[in-house]
């Protein structure tokens, strides 16, 4: 976690992708600007919550870090997810606008059309298949793998994310209104550039995609860009919410 700013213009929440945690989101945090306040969700299982039990479902997740959101968090808040951090992104930006808190802008990266069911078995393979899946998707140390110990604890957490991953079904429902922002990875085999354009259709308000050089977890590798990008867009965002609020007109009874 990042030093919290004293009077933070913004907070910049981070959901990680399917078996991640926070750490490997602290170079792209760090990157960002002084006035914007930080947070990358813990799921649990995991690091200090190594003894929670891991949690069934995108809606469960979405709940938890919708609640802590609201607990802990004053002013604008925008949301980026990553991968599967994505599904979990948008349906805690779905529960915060019902509760009149939606977030000022949601990107999400390396996912193709949240519509999309999953592949409901990866769970389900075995240590090398799995293994050798992770692997292909690039971001990952294969070296993890070659410790007894380590290699045990990352699988489940892996097969616990995926199995809760491959439970998720889109349901179009109310759409929010904040800027959805798609970042992709030019050379993700696993999504393409085509498919991430329908997260349009989750929101009334813009669209925009940007595409970086990289594979799966272009993220990883392109912090400062990526810090920059949604630190403009949401500067952007909030002098324009600013000035039209100035600009609202003023009701009431001249004397």
């Amino acid at each position: 976690m990042t030093p919290v700013p004293e009077d933070p213009r913004a907070t910049l929440v981070v959901c990680p992708h399917a078996g991640g945690s926070a750490a490997a989101y602290l170079k792209l945090v760090r990157a960002c600007p002084p006035w914007l306040a930080t947070m990358v969700v813990q799921y649990p299982g995991r690091a200090h919550r190594i003894q929670e039990p891991f949690s069934r479902s995108i809606g469960e997740l979405a709940a938890k870090t919708a609640e802590a959101i609201l607990t802990c968090v004053d002013g604008p808040v925008a949301l980026l997810g990553h991968s599967m951090g994505s599904l979990v992104a948008l349906e805690t930006a779905r529960i915060l606008a019902s509760e009149e808190r939606e977030p000022v802008a949601l990107y999400v990266s390396g996912r193709g059309d949240p519509a999309t069911r999953a592949r409901g078995d990866k769970h389900l393979l075995n240590d090398t298949q799995l293994i050798e899946h992770i692997c292909d998707l690039g971001g990952t140390d294969r070296r993890i793998f070659d410790d007894a110990a380590l290699r045990a604890l990352a699988l489940q957490v892996i097969r616990a994310d995926y199995r809760a991953l491959s439970t998720y079904q889109y349901h179009r429902g109310r759409l929010l209104h904040c800027p959805v922002t798609a970042l992709n990875g030019l050379s993700d085999t696993s999504v393409s550039v085509t498919s991430s354009t329908s997260w349009a259709e989750v929101t009334h308000g813009a669209f925009a995609q940007r595409v970086f050089p990289g594979d799966h977890f272009f993220i990883l590798e392109h912090v400062e860009a990526i810090a920059e990008l949604v630190s403009s867009g949401l500067l952007a965002q909030l002098q324009q919410t600013a000035t039209t609020d100035r600009a609202a007109p003023v009701t009431g009874t001249a004397r």
